[in-house]
């Protein structure tokens, strides 16, 4: 049976969530294998750090001083359309929908505070869903289905990615002798990967024992 911890992460350090953080995460799981939320294509800017970002210092960081094997689990990165439409997506949102913004600054304001800890627990993830849910009725109010399909389009791409990922980590558990892994993803997608996890059956859940929050020394009781 491999443990692998699922550690929720953002892109860009911003307060507690930091490079250092990352890597004491890193010390507390010490992973043999760590899979990343990258396609198989930009894994030399990763691994060499021209691919700046917290996840990549801290596992470089985490890589000079331990034996590590680094997967790539993520499919490859869509056409420039789909981040231009994604971006007018929650920048006509943003717009629209003050509670949307509301939402978004105490996301930003809970990773600067609370970072990992945040990141990993049920508030984090009852805020995204709320997120969704704040998108959904400004899309509803603006009876805009060009709005609505690049919405869909948005939740689509981003569930078939969750899919392939865990699809990817079960085939390479299954394949490879390990006993301690670590896959780092972005917080936004964390539910949908424990939800996913939850729903695993045959070889892979005999293969996986899944570390939700095993690796934080932090209660985030107080978190509102």
């Amino acid at each position: 049976m491999k443990r692998v911890s699922l550690v929720g992460t953002v892109h860009a350090e911003a307060g507690f969530a930091s490079v250092y953080e990352l890597l004491a995460i890193l010390e507390r799981i010490k992973p043999e294998v760590i899979f990343l939320e990258i396609p198989s294509a930009a894994f030399d800017d990763y691994f060499t750090g021209t691919r700046g970002g917290l996840e990549s210092s801290a596992v470089r960081r985490y890589r000079e001083i331990h034996n590590v094997d680094l997967v790539p689990v993520d499919l490859p990165t869509p056409e420039p359309d789909f981040f231009k439409n994604s971006q007018d997506l929650h920048e006509r949102i943003e717009k629209r929908s003050p509670e949307y913004c509301r939402l978004m600054d105490c996301h930003s304001q809970n990773v600067r505070a609370y970072g990992f800890a945040y990141l990993n627990s049920e508030h984090c993830s009852t805020h995204w869903s709320k997120l969704r849910e704040a998108m959904l009725t400004a899309i509803e109010e603006v009876a805009d289905r060009g709005l609505a399909e690049l919405y869909e389009l948005w939740v689509a791409t981003n569930e078939h990615r969750d899919k392939e990922m865990m699809k990817r980590i079960g085939e390479y558990c299954r394949k490879t002798s390990f006993s301690k892994g670590a896959f780092l993803v972005g917080a936004a997608h964390r539910q949908s990967i424990i939800d996913k996890a939850r729903g695993q059956r045959g070889a892979v859940s005999a293969t996986i024992q899944w570390d939700l929050a095993g690796f934080l020394t932090t209660n985030l009781d107080t978190v509102r």
